[in-house]
């Protein structure tokens, strides 16, 4: 499902998803986008060796996916965030708050569709009150280096 909505804060929507949909804002008119989203979905690298990197991000895909709890062995629904960077390379994390976190970025610079430039951003890791990790995405200013 391609998402052309600029303005709101819900860019991505993660709300009882049905399990496989794909939200992104790659132009799929053509062969080479189609070939674009494909080959991210397919070869994304894992997002958490590329911490606190600088990367130009060009595009993003939101996939909802299940997981399966390591110790409970528990099967629940999540969504997976791609990064797509100018370079062409694909970076993954299964992160709701990853998700909230560009769905909040989309609302105040738009969305990837609509920008003039790749966006600078980092993704760094966070741990909340109780001690859980999470990822967040955050605004590079180029500039200011």
């Amino acid at each position: 499902m391609e998402n052309n909505n600029s303005t709101a804060l819900v860019a991505f929507n993660t709300e009882n998803t049905e399990l496989g949909t794909v939200q992104h804002f790659i132009d799929t008119s053509t062969r080479e986008g189609k070939i674009k989203l494909y080959s991210a979905l397919q070869n994304a690298e894992k997002l958490d060796e590329h911490l606190n990197e600088t990367m130009l991000m060009s595009n993003a895909v939101a996939q909802a996916v299940q997981v399966t709890d390591d110790q409970t062995g528990e099967i629940s629904n999540t969504v997976r965030v791609i990064i797509v960077t100018a370079d062409g390379k694909a970076y993954s994390a299964t992160s709701p708050t990853l998700a909230a976190g560009l769905n909040t970025m989309f609302g105040i610079f738009g969305t990837p569709n609509t920008w003039d430039a790749p966006l600078p951003i980092k993704v760094v890791e966070r741990r909340s009150r109780r001690g859980f990790k999470f990822f967040s995405i955050e605004p590079v200013d180029e500039e200011a280096k």
